[in-house]
């Protein structure tokens, strides 16, 4: 509520897991509008006590910031599934269109379907177009499948549900073309003088 600050507590603690004692911490993250109970912020896995406060502090940084971002959980797939109709609805375009977009998303489907939208870096989203190169794919479907991404992780973003778009500065590998090639293109006509019209 404006005007008002929520005192955040934050706790750091050794816990114990399969894989031996982990350090976590839990941060008070203000009181969920919606139910008016308190909500919570865990994070484990830390290998020390250090690097749990260290990233305890840069979170409660965030917070007191007004940056944070409570990142969605959904897996790329969970996501695409529900923009299509979000993307249909609001584009109202035609049932062609949406078929394509489907298309391009089953082509990245391969690559982060199961991985968490928040956990989809600018890397992992760049070696898949370089994947989809090597295994032979045009420029122009392989623009396709881009653009589809790009709207995909825009949407998220618009929605708060992740901090950063990996899509940002991602590229598109082109093969360099050959001398043919470069001969075949269309070159610009010039008129000789006497073939100028008179006006």
């Amino acid at each position: 509520m404006k005007g008002h600050f929520y005192k955040r507590s934050c706790t750091c603690k050794k816990k114990k897991c399969t894989c031996g004692a982990k350090w976590a911490f839990v941060i008070d993250i203000g009181i969920d509008p919606e139910t008016g109970k308190r909500r919570q912020k865990t994070k484990s896995g830390f290998i020390n006590r250090e690097e749990a406060v260290t990233a305890a502090t840069a979170l409660l940084q965030e917070l007191n910031l007004g940056t944070y971002v409570d990142e969605t959980d959904q897996t790329f797939c969970e996501f695409a599934n529900e923009w299509l109709p979000i993307y249909s609805e609001a584009k109202d375009v035609k049932p062609g269109t949406i078929r394509v977009r489907r298309h391009e998303i089953n082509k990245l489907l391969p690559y982060f379907s199961c991985l968490k939208m928040k956990d989809i870096t600018g890397k992992k989203y760049q070696d898949a177009l370089n994947n989809l190169k090597e295994q032979g794919y045009p420029d122009s479907t392989r623009e396709g499948i881009h653009r589809t991404g790009r709207m995909i992780f825009r949407k998220v973003l618009e929605m708060e549900l992740i901090k950063k778009d990996p899509t940002e500065f991602a590229y598109l590998k082109k093969d360099k073309k050959t001398i043919e090639q470069l001969e075949e293109e269309e070159i610009p006509k010039y008129l000789e003088k006497r073939n100028l019209p008179c006006f």
